[in-house]
């Protein structure tokens, strides 16, 4: 949790920076690369589940449609087995005899927003609906690359400096939702006055990464690239330093219309990713691409929303006597009982609520099939974790074929 709270220090300074194009909406650009004339974008991001940022104008839609791949400044997906983003995990309510976890249905906060906003973060959606998609993705840092920005002392003492701020949340917001960089700019510039090296550290250093990474890719490919808007502003911004490499570089204009287009209607629908397992005989459906973890004698899939802090598990055991073993895991009370079934291939089913020590409160569902297991695990909120989601999770689950 540390250092998700220092990755989240760093995206909050890289939100709100830009490009300024008079007062017209400055968050796409139109990129067209020397020679080629591949078009590419690129769209400053802020890194928040606030539903009030996913209200796109249909020219990002389209944008998004044509490309081959999305690229983000670092692969997200890469944090799912390590971190939780829950940032009030063990404060609960209350506890009681009849309930097993949080007794209030108020929304769990968590590092990019809380659970009332969307279930991935900006960036996430991105990358997520490229995924379901069919789109390539590519990313200009690596996660390690931005823990080490993020723990270096000189720079992490300067993080009361910065969090001093002159503004209210809720401006930047507004600020951003209007496309208006420049005033982003102005805002948070004045934030980075005591801290010179700082700013020099996290954002024109990186900017110059960014920028050459993104001059290779669309020399051969056409992307959408989402990164903090802080990245895009000025002479050692973003879009003037491809410029400088030749690239064309102009604002796309935000266009909105009363019918939902062809592209909206398409982007929209990529949100379910299915994983079908020949070996072990299964298909899952998943809210986007899971992370695969091997060992041994079991392989691991996990998919995390990590704007509303939920997380969905699948785990395939090589084991006869799994369920068996594990069955006095789970809770027995009033409001979480635990339940036994049988499937129509002859599967043993048993599910309920098991307290993890590290992460928590969780719903499991084990499907014993002949020597191997099928071992679905989901938690989040306190929304979440009081919702019929975990049981739509676990209906998604099909056995493919009977196994001798």
């Amino acid at each position: 949790m540390y250092k998700i709270g220092c990755m989240l220090f760093l995206f909050h300074c890289f939100q709100a920076f830009g490009q300024e194009v008079e007062k017209e909406y400055q968050l796409l650009w139109e990129v067209k690369a020397p020679r080629t004339k591949k078009i590419s974008y690129i769209f400053g991001s802020m890194h928040s589940n606030d539903p009030r940022l996913f209200n796109f104008p249909d020219s990002l839609y389209s944008a998004f449609v044509s490309v081959d791949a999305v690229v983000l400044e670092t692969d997200v997906t890469q944090i799912y087995d390590q971190y939780d983003v829950r940032l009030n995990l063990f404060n609960f309510d209350l506890f009681d005899k009849e309930r097993s976890f949080a007794s209030s249905k108020k929304a769990t906060q968590t590092v990019y927003g809380s659970e009332d906003g969307r279930p991935q973060f900006l960036d996430a959606y991105f990358q997520q609906a490229g995924y379901c998609g069919g789109k390539g993705f590519y990313q200009l840092e690596t996660v390690q690359d931005q823990l080490k920005l993020a723990e270096n002392p000189e720079l992490f003492n300067t993080r009361r400096a910065i969090n001093g701020l002159f503004f209210t949340k809720e401006a930047f917001i507004q600020t951003y939702i209007n496309g208006d960089i420049a005033s982003l700019t102005n805002m948070l510039k004045s934030q980075f006055k005591s801290a010179p090296d700082a700013y020099d550290e996290l954002i024109t250093k990186r900017n110059q990464i960014m920028a050459k990474g993104l001059d290779t890719l669309m020399r051969k490919r056409t992307v959408f690239c989402a990164i903090g808007s802080g990245h895009l502003h000025g002479t050692d911004g973003v879009l003037q330093l491809l410029r400088q490499k030749g690239f064309q570089v102009r604002a796309v204009k935000a266009t909105y219309d009363n019918t939902t287009v062809t592209e909206k209607k398409l982007v929209q629908s990529w949100r379910t990713f299915a994983v079908s397992d020949e070996e072990n005989s299964f298909r899952m459906t998943f809210g986007g691409k899971p992370t695969l973890l091997e060992e041994t004698d079991k392989k691991h899939y996990i998919y995390q929303e990590l704007g509303q802090g939920n997380t969905y598990e699948l785990v395939i055991h090589a084991s006869p006597d799994y369920l068996d073993d594990n069955r006095y895991h789970f809770l027995e009370n009033d409001m979480a009982q635990t339940k036994e079934f049988f499937l129509d291939d002859g599967a043993k089913g048993m599910e309920g609520l098991i307290l993890d020590p590290i992460k928590g409160y969780q719903w499991k569902r084990f499907i014993q099939f002949g020597d191997v297991c099928y071992e679905l695990i989901c938690y989040g909120g306190n929304k979440f974790m009081h919702s019929d989601r975990p049981v739509k999770f676990f209906q998604k689950f099909e056995i493919l074929t009977e196994k001798e």
